[in-house]
């Protein structure tokens, strides 16, 4: 078979090919991605149809813990428990609102941002030759693996009215200590963020034209150290 019907053939893989291939056969959906990206349909199911909606489904749940969150951060401030009711309803008014907009705007926003961090790393840190058409192929196909797990754990969420879900080490952890340093970097270590990482490091290799042992390794570090940077804020933050 000639390299021009191979590349013809990945070409025309459709969505739901190029979707299903990157849970069981990852890099067939990176070389199809690699030879044409459309990128622009996956994302707005992702950004649009799933998390738009997930975000109006999880609204309730979140402002509900944001609510005990904001009593604590303002009785701590010294406010009377008049004040604090008064300005935690006028913030709810905003969130009920608010919360899934700004998700599907924030999602979009990284998702770009994403793109060109990993293309600069991909063609200045390791010699690749990727386009940032392809590498924004290559972030938004592989948000379909996250999204499984938001998919998964929404009942979840929805049954224990509680955003605090995940598969990670951070289980074996206490609840109480969920705002503590530790807590906040072991729930990231999921196996769901793991297998982020290993989708990232196919796709960026296959679109760079490098070798997946050269990727990962990168990959693997400037996540762990984004991990690290999130801990630490969301700890010092209360987020």
């Amino acid at each position: 078979m000639s390299s021009s019907t191979v590349e013809n053939g990945t070409n025309q893989m459709s969505l739901i090919a190029r979707i299903i291939n990157l849970f069981f056969s990852p890099s067939k959906t990176f070389q199809a991605v690699s030879t044409s990206p459309k990128w622009v349909l996956p994302l707005i199911i992702i950004t649009l149809l799933i998390t738009f909606g997930a975000m109006y489904m999880l609204t309730p749940v979140i402002m509900t813990e944001s609510k005990g969150v904001m009593e604590e951060k303002m009785l701590e401030r010294g406010m009377s428990s008049d004040q604090v009711d008064k300005a935690v309803e006028q913030t709810q008014k905003y969130q009920k609102y608010s919360i899934a907009p700004t998700t599907l705007v924030a999602g979009l926003v990284l998702t770009f941002i994403m793109a060109g961090i990993w293309l600069f790393f991909g063609n200045t840190i390791l010699g690749g030759s990727a386009t940032y058409g392809q590498m924004l192929g290559v972030i938004t196909y592989s948000g379909f693996i996250g999204l499984l797990g938001l998919l998964i754990k929404m009942p979840i969420m929805l049954a224990q009215q509680t955003m605090n879900v995940h598969f990670s080490l951070a289980t074996f952890m206490a609840d109480a200590s969920k705002d503590a340093f530790l807590y906040k970097l072991l729930a990231n270590v999921e196996i769901f963020n793991l297998w982020t990482i290993a989708v990232y490091s196919i796709g960026i290799a296959i679109v760079a034209q490098l070798k997946v042992k050269s990727v990962w390794p990168w990959v693997l570090i400037l996540t762990v150290l984004y991990w690290v940077a999130a801990a630490g804020l969301g700890s010092a933050f209360g987020g």
